[in-house]
Formats: structure tokens, sequence, C-alpha cells
């Protein structure tokens, strides 16, 4: 699992500091500046609908590891983040497919639907809904792009990611009034415990 590109996405609830200081800036240009291997893109934005949470998207061609090495340059990252956010961040690595999820990110509003997969769900089965799920919406006007994949790492909780990149969000209700859109959706919500949704208009980091 350590040369599986993955994603890594950092949920900070912000303070006020992070709209008056540059020090998440600061943190973005560390980490472009350093020398960690499989570093690739990166994007980030608030949630629409809770502009009082940033999400840090960051693109690995393998899993980050920590090291000696690299510890110095974590610990000033985290420095500057802890400066701008009230409690501490939120941590996931993704393995999406197709990776980079690069549409998804360049929509003008991306969809991110993070789901905690019931115990009993099985995971070869569900693997095809969700697939089936995101077909139907390529072809639908106004959607970038999609893509999935499991959060690696956590032993006790499986969960699962969705982007789906959108024109507008007008255009992700109009699609989920779609008589396909609510057959594929049905059987996904029937495999998970709960779902957080939100929307993200992603810049370029």
């Amino acid at each position: 699992m350590s040369n599986t590109p993955v994603t890594e996405i950092i949920t900070l609830t912000s303070n006020d500091a992070m709209k008056t200081t540059p020090k998440f800036q600061e943190a973005i240009e560390l980490l472009r500046q350093s020398t960690l291997d499989g570093l690739q893109q990166m994007y980030w934005g608030d949630r629409v609908q809770q502009p009082g949470i940033r999400q840090w998207f960051i693109n690995w061609d393998r899993r980050p590891q920590r090291s000696e090495s690299t510890a110095p340059i974590a610990a000033q990252i985290k420095e500057k983040l802890e400066a701008v956010v009230d409690s501490p961040p939120t941590r996931r690595l993704v393995a999406f497919n197709p990776y980079p999820p690069t549409k998804c990110f360049a929509a003008p509003f991306t969809e991110v639907i993070i789901s905690t997969v019931k115990p009993e769900t099985d995971l070869n089965e569900f693997s095809k809904i969700v697939d089936a799920s995101l077909e139907v919406c390529h072809d639908f006007k106004g959607c970038y792009g999609t893509a999935w994949g499991y959060v690696v790492g956590s032993e006790h909780v499986k969960e699962v990611v969705l982007l789906l990149g959108w024109e507008s969000p007008e255009h992700h209700v109009a699609f989920m009034k779609t008589e396909p859109a609510r057959i594929t959706t049905a059987p996904y919500v029937e495999g998970v415990e709960d779902s957080t949704v939100f929307y993200v208009q992603s810049q370029y980091a």
C-alpha cells in the first residue's frame, strides 16, 4: 500500500486567524518548497455551506512516509496550522480511482461525500454499487467528472469518499431528481451508516 497514489484530505475548523493572517498560505508554501517525495498537486477551499471549515487536498504519487528528515518541515507546517484552527485537523488518505482526481477539482464546484460503510456491507458488492452510482453522472449536463476511493490506514472504521465535479449545485440538484440517480443512490445509502456531504470551490495551490 505504501506505493499506492493517494490524496490527503485535511479538514481544518478555522478560527479568525485563518482569514486575518497568512499562516495557511505559509503552510502551503512550506510544503510546496519541501523535498518530500511524491508530492503532486494541491487544492484548497472552504465548504460552501460551512465557510468556517477549510478543506486542503494534497495529491501524492505514493503514501507519504514520516521520517527524521521530514520531521522539521512537518513540525513547521503543524505550527502554522495550529495557529488558524479551533481543534486538531482531521486527516484522511484516500486511494482515489481515477487518480489523480483532477477533473473533480477543476470544476467550479466539487461535491465531496464522506461515508462510513456499515460493518456488514460486502465491500466487493459495494464497490460495484459506487461505480454504478457515479457512472450515471458522466453523461449528465454539468458533470465534469467523478472519482472515489476508500480511506486507507483505518483499521476499525471503513470510510469511503466520493468526489463529483459540477458546474453548479443546481446541476447536482437537477441530476438527483432523475430516475437513474434515484435508482443508483438507494443501494449506496443502504450500504452506509452515515454520510457528510458538502461543496467546495477548489483553488489550485
